[in-house]
């Protein structure tokens, strides 16, 4: 019947329009949770959810039970929901994938079935299963899929609500928080609030985002690549201080490193070869964060592709020594750091 985002989702429900069966997935989980929620206050009766929501958690499912509730009927209201909290889905046993199939092809008119799924990646393309599942589902209710928000849109969502709080953000100041706090939704609506409670009314102000706003480790990490490139040896260590005082794990340091300096590459390898940042985003993941290829064409003139090349080396030894090595990974990072340093100095 339908496949739906977030805002078209939205939509059907402002219009009145619910539908028996919903299936909702994605990489974006706080936008995932907001579906959720946005379908429980549209079809749970207040005062009622005690006997008219009853919620099930994958990892311990009962498909009997669940058929149980979905097929009772809903008390002093019109709706009765069944929430299924991430169910494993590939790995249902016969009879639960068939009672789960009975369930979404013949379901109770009175009872809205919810299969929430934030802790597993739903592939139709690799899997003839999930494939199959979002058939079904699709045809008697409706699939919702919550991806990651283009920069253009996570702009316009800050400046939404920070306009409802009776604050205003210039587009310039929005783009800055996301360079700041990243591409999520959950943290970057955590620190807009933060920036309003701040602000309380009137321009918000990108002093004010530096001064309130929790950068992230992506955006640290990028600081500390930009200074490690430039021979910035003091301050290439200042932030790494700065990491390890915030207590970042070093395993996320270098997987954030190993992040920033592989877009590097790859727009170095695009250029090299004529492509452009469209041609990167549409080989590689990078939907929702298309801003870090673009922010890589920016500065990968400054930097040869021997001195890129030498730098992802340096850094597949250090995670195959986190992996592998006794050693504290605070020291392991911290060498790397000094390696690549130390590549640069030599002008290698």
């Amino acid at each position: 019947m339908a496949r739906y985002d977030d805002v078209q989702l939205n939509r059907s429900l402002r219009e009145g329009r619910i539908e028996p069966v919903y299936l909702i997935f994605g990489k974006e989980t706080y936008l995932s949770q907001v579906c959720l929620q946005r379908i429980l206050d549209k079809t749970v009766k207040n005062g009622t959810e005690s006997f008219n929501l009853r919620k099930f958690d994958g990892a311990s499912l009962d498909m009997t039970a669940v058929q149980d509730e979905a097929e009772g009927f809903p008390l002093m209201a019109e709706h009765k929901c069944v929430v299924v909290m991430n169910p494993n889905l590939e790995k249902l046993s016969k009879n639960d994938s068939d009672l789960l199939s009975r369930l979404i092809s013949d379901p109770n008119p009175t009872t809205v079935l919810i299969l929430y799924v934030s802790a597993f990646e739903l592939n139709p393309k690799k899997s003839a299963r999930i494939r199959k599942l979002l058939e079904m589902v699709d045809a008697a209710g409706a699939v919702v899929e919550c991806l990651p928000k283009t920069r253009s849109d996570l702009i316009r969502m800050l400046r939404q609500r920070c306009q409802k709080n009776g604050c205003e953000m210039d587009p310039a100041t929005a783009a800055a928080l996301i360079d700041r706090c990243g591409t999520g939704l959950e943290e970057l609506s955590r620190e807009t609030d933060k920036l309003i409670a701040y602000r309380v009314e009137g321009e918000i102000t990108r002093t004010d985002v530096e001064a309130v706003t929790h950068k992230s480790l992506d955006s640290s990490v990028f600081d500390l690549s930009k200074a490690m490139l430039q021979n910035g040896r003091t301050r290439a260590f200042q932030i790494l201080d700065e990491l390890f005082l915030q207590r970042e794990e070093p395993v996320s340091i270098l997987g954030a490193l190993n992040a920033t300096f592989l877009d590097l590459y790859r727009a170095k390898a695009a250029a090299l070869a004529g492509k452009t940042a469209d041609d990167v985003c549409a080989l590689f993941p990078y939907k929702g964060r298309e801003f870090r290829v673009r922010n890589a064409f920016r500065d990968v003139s400054r930097y040869s592709a021997g001195t890129l090349r030498g730098c992802l080396m340096v850094l597949a030894d250090a995670d195959a020594a986190l992996k592998s090595s006794r050693t504290d990974g605070r020291i392991i990072v911290t060498e790397a750091v000094a390696r690549i340093l130390d590549l640069k100095e030599d002008g290698t």
